[in-house]
């Protein structure tokens, strides 16, 4: 688990991977190559706080409308993804599983309201 030392960590990890959520949604990097650097940054990064000290919680809870998109992208598309062979399964749309077509639909939504890269 990689936790944030400072402020500044946190900052430039958030600016790192809104990057890469743009990047696949304007079809430049493809959805699995996006997984593979997006690496679950979330739940990774621990960005719900379950590590944290109170200081962590604090610099996390500053950054919490920073941290909101992350969350969504990592419990409303990548929880649910699957591959594409996967995806035309019925059992699989039954339990609320979609593929990467889909998932990139979703994934759209969530960088439509990240923040304003700066130029």
């Amino acid at each position: 688990m990689t936790t944030f030392l400072s402020e500044s960590e946190l900052v430039a990890a958030l600016d790192h991977h809104d990057g890469l959520v743009r990047l696949c949604a304007d079809g430049t990097l493809s959805f699995w190559d996006f997984c593979a650097a997006y690496d679950n940054f979330y739940w990774v990064y621990a960005l719900d706080g379950h590590e944290s000290d109170p200081a962590g919680l604090a610099v996390l809870d500053k950054f919490a409308a920073r941290i909101a998109p992350h969350r969504e992208l990592a419990e409303t598309v990548l929880a649910h993804v699957c591959s594409d062979t996967d995806a035309d399964k019925g059992s699989y749309g039954r339990t609320g599983r979609f593929g990467p077509e889909e998932a990139i639909v979703q994934l759209k939504l969530v960088a439509a309201g990240l923040p304003r890269a700066e130029a």
